[in-house]
């Protein structure tokens, strides 16, 4: 109980330092985690580039942020919106804002410390893939536990969790909403007649009336094998079997000719290269790319929420600008969220809405239902025209 109680705790308490890390980046102390943070930023980098070259014409439209344009979060200035981990000075530029963050973590942590050693001592359904039992001494750092839960991974299972066509088929058995999928296939099952069928699919797309959509790699990380296509309808009339060539050519050789990386052996050495064609998810308003909520939950039990992306508004949330806590603690592009109000417009409205016990019962219920002691579950915001409806 004591080497759980000590792991649990160095769980908890080091991601709401992380939350607020500076430049220095707190001696890291580990590969895994560089390189962890590496991917992450060449992930959000890349796909904030593919949007914004499907997305043109949201270069030129009236920017109605409060706080800024996009150029106004990477600053690093002293607010919320500016201070941030991809922001110059990576979080360095706002001393007293970074320490106010760190009270809602602590606090939350505090009150909330037995709730989740209880969730893990009381038979929590801990899966393989995930059971450290044989390897925990009891005094790991976080970054040694980081790192054992990586080694994890390369467990036959980590497929159903990394494979994107059977990611799709755990979400539905265990109720958690997921995007709209038109066509999956692995390698093998293309090269057997579903590429016959991917063909058809886009044609399809023609009377189906589908616009805009996403094609992407089941078996690679960070974003590797995306590409955006929109405005379809537009080639239906013409260079319909043109374009039909070029998308099959691509998925042929920018996606199912590519294996991972050599650094990511549990996606590289396990999964089966596949291709997906997903609905091309919209947060509405002046938002390029979707905002996402990403849940961290520990045991079986919601930690923290941060989300990235772009509100309807278009304002830029970048890593670490907008952290909410399961009790509504935090802060968010605006600063500090009162108990009181006045917080930022959206964060309100996601707060009061029945989204936000959504995403922390679905990820709550995703993470128990696969057996994970620490996992993330993402999700996507769409907020509707009409104030007044549900998100």
């Amino acid at each position: 109980m004591a080497a759980l109680s000590t792991q649990l705790l160095i769980l908890l308490a080091v991601p709401s330092a992380v939350a607020v890390r500076t430049v220095s980046k707190v001696d890291l102390g580990s590969s895994y985690l560089a390189a962890l943070e590496e991917g992450e930023l060449r992930s959000s980098e890349r796909t904030f580039a593919r949007f914004a070259a499907a997305f043109p014409e949201m270069h030129s439209a009236a920017n109605s942020c409060p706080y800024g344009d996009v150029a106004e979060s990477k600053r690093g200035g002293t607010t919320s919106y500016s201070c941030n981990w991809k922001a110059a000075g990576a979080g360095s530029t706002c001393p007293e804002l970074q320490q106010a963050r760190l009270k809602p973590g602590r606090s939350f942590i505090a009150s909330s410390y037995k709730g989740f050693t209880d969730s893990a001592v009381n038979d929590f359904p801990l899966k393989p893939l995930f059971d450290k039992t044989g390897k925990v001494r009891g005094d790991e750092t976080y970054e040694r536990l980081v790192q054992l839960h990586i080694e994890g991974l390369l467990h036959e299972d980590v497929k159903f969790l990394e494979d994107k066509l059977l990611l799709k088929e755990m979400a539905q058995k265990l109720g958690v909403p997921a995007t709209t999928s038109y066509f999956g296939a692995h390698k093998k099952e293309w090269e057997s007649g579903k590429k016959a069928v991917f063909i058809e699919t886009m044609k399809g797309f023609c009377k189906a009336g589908v616009d805009n959509f996403m094609i992407k790699a089941t078996h690679l990380s960070w974003s590797a094998g995306m590409k955006i296509v929109r405005n379809w309808q537009q080639v239906c009339g013409g260079s319909l079997q043109e374009e039909v060539d070029k998308l099959t050519a691509y998925v042929e050789s920018d996606i199912l000719g590519q294996l991972a990386r050599e650094t990511d052996a549990h996606l590289r050495d396990i999964l089966e290269p596949g291709v997906s064609v997903e609905e091309l998810f919209s947060t509405g308003g002046a938002s390029m790319i979707p905002l996402e909520a990403k849940v961290q939950v520990v045991w079986g039990k919601a930690y923290l929420v941060w989300i990235v992306g772009q509100d309807y508004r278009g304002c830029q949330s970048q890593s670490g600008a907008w952290h909410v806590y399961p009790d509504k603690s935090g802060w968010d592009l605006k600063g500090i969220i009162s108990k009181n109000g006045g917080s930022d417009e959206v964060n309100e409205r996601i707060m009061s809405s029945g989204a936000w016990n959504t995403l922390i019962t679905k990820a709550e219920a995703f993470a128990k239902g696969v057996g994970a002691d620490l996992m993330r579950v993402d999700f996507f915001i769409g907020f509707p025209e009409d104030p007044n409806e549900e998100l």
